[in-house]
């Protein structure tokens, strides 16, 4: 039969103790530890070799029982009431019953314990160990934002604890937020943080579950169609419109001296701008025609530019890459030119583009001086991610092979650059048509065509401007 009880520690006086002696000669030390209202009062007593120290009880209950391999356990409660720490007892003692008779195990006894802890703490030990998908430590944006989406699921939906988790309080959820006007890329974004978290907990090797419930594989909770639920689609710039783009930034004013500096300081001073209009033109040359992703070339160096290569090129870092695997970009002619004009004077460690935290506020200042409006009549809008998906629609234009056009994307799926990625709008489409051959044999094409001879079914610009919208 178990028992519970306070512990009774012997340890020094604390510094700064005030000793009391009473009428009958015991010695008391009462003090305040930091951060605590109320006074600590301790017997003092004298140990053999001389050194005073106080005898002080243990705040809260300790159970002493017999655990399923029948060795004595000494293991705190957590309870300051007694009552309390002694249904953790039996607690503690029918669970090492349980095992003793072979209708658990102890891993399945620790899942089963462990199902009751703060969700919180759950949280945390899986962001903490969260990977990527391509192996190693996920991004601290990821991390960020799964465990925002974790949290905000867990005060929503009422789940405590994992043993809460339930797949109608997830569908129920989602079917909440859809009609409250959250988008599907955000409510998705939220289950897929949902199902990963149980997939973790219950993992064999972590033990915290005995199974996912909110299902796995293809008895998952499904996820909102996305394409019935755009909220903010994208457009292709135009090579025309990459040119007035370009154009502007070179020629925007230099920002006062005066304003508060870049950093967030209070200073009247500023330090020199850190991208200026000509360096954001040669910027968007580079996104525009590599279709570098801006979080890529925010992080690349001098070093990253290989000008000198036999076929010149920026290398993407594997810790800088989206894919986690080092990559290539080939460049034009006109793009190594530009580089070696923008590099001139800077060490190889030295970011390549000095990017700001707020460059989508220039670009848009950008796009206002250049006569390109940020939202079209269509509700298209054009944002920073949009040069590379002016690339991708260049890539199509040009007639590039799809699986050619997939590399350069560096995507690793071919329908993410088909679909995604390219922007029909732009195709002459009505000239597509008129390259077929004619199949009204009564009627004379108005457009005279050679049917033996593969037609262009994109319009070509001719004019040098195709060289400078990549640039």
């Amino acid at each position: 039969m178990g028992t519970v009880f306070k512990k009774v520690v012997t340890r020094p006086v604390p510094g700064g103790a005030e000793l009391i002696q009473g009428r009958d000669g015991t010695i008391t030390a009462k003090w305040t530890p930091r951060g605590a209202r109320r006074p600590i009062i301790a017997a003092v007593v004298t140990l053999a070799d001389g050194r005073k120290a106080v005898r002080q009880e243990s705040s809260v209950y300790f159970a002493r029982y017999r655990d399923g391999d029948r060795i004595v356990r000494e293991v705190s409660t957590g309870c300051r009431d007694k009552s309390s720490a002694e249904q953790r007892l039996a607690t503690l003692e029918k669970r090492a019953d349980r095992i003793r008779a072979g209708v658990m195990t102890e891993r399945e006894a620790d899942a089963a314990d462990r199902m009751r802890e703060s969700i919180g703490r759950h949280i945390a030990d899986y962001i903490e160990r969260l990977p990527s998908k391509r192996g190693g430590r996920a991004t601290e944006a990821h991390r960020r934002d799964t465990e925002r989406c974790l949290r905000r699921l867990a005060a929503d939906c009422g789940w405590t604890c994992p043993a809460d988790l339930a797949r109608t309080d997830l569908e129920r959820w989602m079917n909440d937020q859809a009609q409250a006007g959250r988008s599907a890329r955000s409510i998705n974004a939220h289950r897929i943080a949902a199902v990963a978290f149980a997939n973790w907990l219950a993992d064999p090797l972590v033990g915290r579950l005995s199974s996912n419930p909110l299902g796995t594989g293809r008895g998952a909770i499904p996820k909102l169609d996305e394409d019935t639920d755009p909220r903010r689609p994208r457009r292709a710039l135009t090579v025309g419109e990459i040119e007035q783009l370009i154009d502007a930034a070179r020629k925007a004013p230099k920002r006062p001296q005066g304003h508060a500096s870049e950093g967030g300081g209070k200073s009247g001073g500023r330090p020199a701008e850190r991208l200026s209009g000509e360096a954001r033109a040669d910027l968007y040359g580079l996104l525009a025609g590599t279709g570098l992703r801006v979080g890529e070339a925010r992080q690349l160096t001098v070093a990253d530019a290989r000008l000198d290569a036999s076929v010149p090129h920026i290398r993407i870092p594997a810790n800088v890459a989206k894919s986690r695997k080092e990559q290539s970009v080939p460049l034009r002619s006109d793009l190594v030119e530009m580089l070696r004009r923008h590099i001139a004077g800077k060490a190889g460690s030295d970011r390549l583009f000095d990017v700001p935290a707020d460059l989508i506020r220039r670009f848009n200042a950008d796009l206002k001086r250049a006569g390109i409006a940020k939202r079209g009549p269509d509700g298209r809008t054009v944002d920073i991610h949009a040069l590379r998906y002016s690339f991708g629609t260049m890539l199509s234009k040009a007639g590039v092979p799809p699986r050619v056009a997939m590399e350069l994307m560096r995507h690793s799926d071919i329908s993410l650059t088909m679909r995604t990625y390219t922007d029909p709008r732009l195709f002459d489409l009505a000239g597509a048509v008129e390259s077929l051959p004619s199949v009204a044999l009564s009627v004379a094409p108005s457009v005279a065509t050679t049917p033996d001879k593969p037609g262009d079914i994109f319009t070509r610009p001719d004019r040098k401007g195709c060289k400078s919208a990549a640039s």
